[in-house]
């Protein structure tokens, strides 16, 4: 499978495990330790603690009633042989087709036996887990 494809197939997975709330697949997917930096703070969480974190962004999702969340990968390099950058736009809809958010992020992805999510670089339009999530073009910035 050619590199670009294996990567958008990483994150059709990410994607697909998000918006059906399902965290053990998600965590699956990062590696053992991953770096998350976002406009709220940046952490390291090892794998089984993923699953607890995924909260956030899941529970961000049924508050605004997302009900198609869109990712787009930009673009994908392979900076050293197994390891490789990858920078996602994300597009959060809801009920008739209204954009309800939208960001970027970059991922550090290294592979062993797949490539796997170990750091997260979001941009200062990140919604989830903000107090006052900016960027919305609606007015429900109350979360």
């Amino acid at each position: 499978m050619a590199f670009r494809e294996d990567i958008s197939g990483l994150f059709d997975e990410y994607d697909e495990a998000s918006t059906c709330d399902d965290a053990e697949v998600f965590s699956r997917l990062c590696d053992q330790v991953s770096l998350l930096q976002t406009p709220i703070g940046n952490f390291s969480i090892e794998r089984q603690a993923v699953r607890d974190h995924c909260v956030t962004p899941m529970d961000f999702y049924r508050r605004e009633n997302i009900v198609r969340p869109e990712g787009k990968l930009i673009s994908a390099t392979e900076l050293f042989p197994n390891v490789a950058q990858a920078c996602m736009a994300y597009r959060m809809f809801g009920e008739g087709d209204e954009l309800v958010a939208e960001w970027e992020h970059v991922y550090i992805l290294p592979r062993s036996d797949r490539w796997r999510v170990s750091l997260t670089i979001a941009d200062r339009k990140w919604p989830h887990g903000s107090p006052k999530p900016y960027n919305f073009n609606r007015k429900r910035n109350n979360l």
